[in-house]
C-alpha cells in the first residue's frame, strides 16, 4: 500500500527521528523512500536583475548532498531503497511536484514547531501540502507535544498500524476515508475505534426530539460502519455523543490509545464549512497520536 513514500526532508532536530518512523512502514509493503530537500528560492540571496546565484544553489546543494548521507544510510541499512533529489523552489510546490512525478502513494510531513506562547502549530509547508495536495499526508508526532515523552513518540512509531480511530462525520470525504482504512488492515491495523460526535453548537439549536432522532440515525450508521468493517476482518468499537468534535476526538484518542488516527481532510458535516482549518486540523495540531489524513478527488487515496 505504501509502496513508495516521499520524505521532505529540512535537516531540523527530530528529522531523523521522523525517518526511523517513516522505516516503520516496511511492514507495511514500503520498498522505497525519496528522500527531497527543497532549496527555498525566498531564501537564496537574489540580485536585482539576474535573481539567484548558480553558485549559491551549488553550494547549497553540496551541503544539503552531504547531509543526507546519513539518511540514505539509515534507509538502506533498513533493507529498503533510498532516491534522493535537491530542488530548488517553493517548497510545497516542489513536494507535490516530486510527489505526482515519482507517483509516491503517501507523503510524510515535517516535524510540528512550538510557537513562542507553547502552542503547537503545524508548518506552513504541511498546510499547504494538505490543503493543494492529492495524496494522503502522514503527519507523526515527533518531538512529543504536552509533557509526552520522546519514548512514547518512540511507541506510536513502531507501531503505527495496530489501533485506529476513525471519525466519521458521513461526508463523502469521511467515507472515502473509510475506504483507505480497509486497505489497513494488510498493514496491521486490527482495531477500530468509530466514532461520531454530534457537534454541540448545532444540537443546541434543535429541539430534545429532533436530537433524539439524529442520535437514533447516527447509531444506524455507526452499526452499518462497524459491520462493514468486521466483514474485513477488523475488531470494531463505536463510539458516539454530543460535544465538540476537535477538542473531543483528540481525548477520544487518547482514552482509547490508539497508535493512528485516520480521517479525511475535508468534509462537511451538520455544520457547513469545510473541516480542513477547524475539526480536522484542530486535530493534526493538538492530537499526540499520529495522523493518516486522506486527500485526493472526494477525499479518496490514490495508488
Amino acid at each position: 500500500m505504501y509502496k513508495k513514500i516521499l520524505y521532505p526532508i529540512k535537516f531540523e532536530e527530530f528529522s531523523l527521528d521522523v525517518l526511523s518512523c517513516i522505516l516503520n512502514f516496511k511492514k507495511a509493503g514500503t520498498e522505497e523512500i525519496v528522500l527531497l530537500h527543497v532549496i527555498d528560492v525566498s531564501k537564496l540571496p537574489m540580485d536585482k536583475y539576474e535573481g539567484y546565484s548558480p553558485e549559491d544553489v551549488k553550494r547549497f546543494s553540496e551541503i544539503a548532498d552531504v547531509k543526507m548521507a546519513e539518511a540514505v544510510s539509515m534507509i538502506e541499512n533498513a533493507g529498503l531503497v533510498a532516491k534522493k533529489l535537491i530542488t530548488v523552489g517553493v517548497p510545497y510546490r516542489e513536494i507535490l511536484k516530486v510527489a505526482d512525478n515519482e507517483k509516491v502513494s503517501l507523503i510524510v510531513s515535517g516535524r510540528q514547531k512550538r510557537g513562542v506562547m507553547g502552542e503547537i502549530f503545524i508548518s506552513s509547508n504541511t498546510d499547504k501540502v494538505i490543503r493543494y495536495g492529492n495524496v494522503p499526508v502522514y503527519i507523526p508526532k515527533f518531538p512529543a507535544v504536552f509533557g509526552g515523552s520522546k519514548a512514547a513518540c518512540e511507541r506510536y512509531c513502531t507501531i503505527p498500524f495496530s489501533r485506529a480511530l476513525y471519525p466519521t462525520d458521513w461526508s463523502d470525504c469521511a467515507a472515502a476515508a473509510l475506504r483507505y482504512l480497509k486497505g489497513l488492515k494488510d498493514a496491521g491495523v486490527g482495531e477500530v475505534v468509530v466514532t461520531h460526535v454530534m457537534d454541540e453548537k448545532a444540537m443546541s439549536l434543535q429541539p430534545p426530539d429532533k436530537v433524539k432522532e439524529f442520535e437514533r440515525i447516527d447509531k444506524e450508521k455507526l452499526e452499518t460502519v462497524k459491520q462493514e468493517l468486521e466483514k474485513e476482518g477488523f475488531k470494531v468499537k463505536t463510539h458516539l455523543h454530543i460535544g465538540k468534535p476537535g477538542t473531543d476526538l483528540i481525548k477520544i484518542a487518547k482514552e482509547e490509545d490508539v497508535s493512528l488516527i485516520v480521517m479525511g481532510a475535508h468534509g462537511k458535516g451538520y455544520v457547513e464549512g469545510i473541516l480542513w482549518g477547524s475539526v480536522s486540523r484542530n486535530v493534526v495540531e493538538y492530537s499526540d497520536r499520529p495522523v493518516l489524513l486522506i486527500k485526493g478527488a472526494g477525499c479518496a487515496g490514490r495508488r
